[in-house]
């Protein structure tokens, strides 16, 4: 059966609803455009899509993906028209192509992901002190956060996860970017950067007070981290 690769976006009132919200809304968005999506066998049959990695509620994505199987082809164009169309809020179709089966799942190939978190500028906050509080996170040998897992609570050191940390200052917003590990090798979330900013870094603002995207996600590549739409 064929298979597509969907990159898509999902923001603004979207970002506030569950990986679980997410899949209906596309089951009911392909249901809607007259698609011909491919279901599982057995007694709870549900429709082929896999996701690259699910976002956190609350924090919205520009640079998204998920394969799915149809029973008969349809140029990618079409199905990109089609299914765009019949989105709900929030949810933009970006780009549709066709990928040969047999292709690795999504999240295997997953690496890296990008974010960028913006705030309102503090008073008086000048580029100089964001510089400082960034190169001052860079230079931690270890950054310790508590995890729970399997009920317990552990120690996990998050700084190998840390690929790239930057900080601007633009009119009034505060802006940071950040690279951290995610996939099957272990995830490192925004909030515990910017909680470590917050708390050690010397920036004047709590993770909740900042609008957190994910804004790409990579694969491990040949010479470097690839965008997923590439692989």
């Amino acid at each position: 059966m064929p298979r597509y690769r969907v990159k898509y976006s999902k923001e603004g009132p979207a970002r506030y609803s569950s990986h679980l919200d997410m899949v209906r809304a596309f089951d009911r968005s392909t249901r809607r455009a007259g698609l011909p999506v491919a279901f599982s066998e057995g007694f709870n049959p549900h429709p082929k899509f896999s996701f690259a990695s699910p976002l956190p509620v609350g924090i919205g994505g520009g640079d998204e993906y998920m394969d799915m199987e149809l029973t008969r082809a349809i140029a990618p164009e079409e199905l990109a028209e089609r299914l765009e169309a019949n989105m709900q809020e929030g949810y933009r179709v970006i780009a549709v192509k066709e990928i040969p089966q047999g292709s690795p799942a999504l999240m295997s190939l997953i690496s890296r992901a990008a974010y960028r978190a913006t705030a309102p500028l503090p008073l008086d906050y000048a580029q100089a002190e964001l510089s400082s509080a960034v190169q001052n996170i860079l230079n931690f040998k270890e950054i310790m956060v508590t995890r729970e897992i399997k009920g317990r609570r552990k120690e996990i050191d998050i700084r190998p996860g840390l690929f790239s940390l930057t900080g601007r200052i633009k009119e009034h917003i505060l802006e940071i970017n950040m690279e951290l590990l995610i996939g099957s090798s272990g995830n490192v979330r925004p909030t515990e950067i910017l909680w470590e900013m917050s708390r050690s870094g010397g920036i004047p603002l709590l993770p909740e007070d900042f609008r957190v995207q994910r804004t790409a996600l990579y694969a491990n590549g040949p010479s470097g981290p690839v965008s997923l739409w590439e692989v």
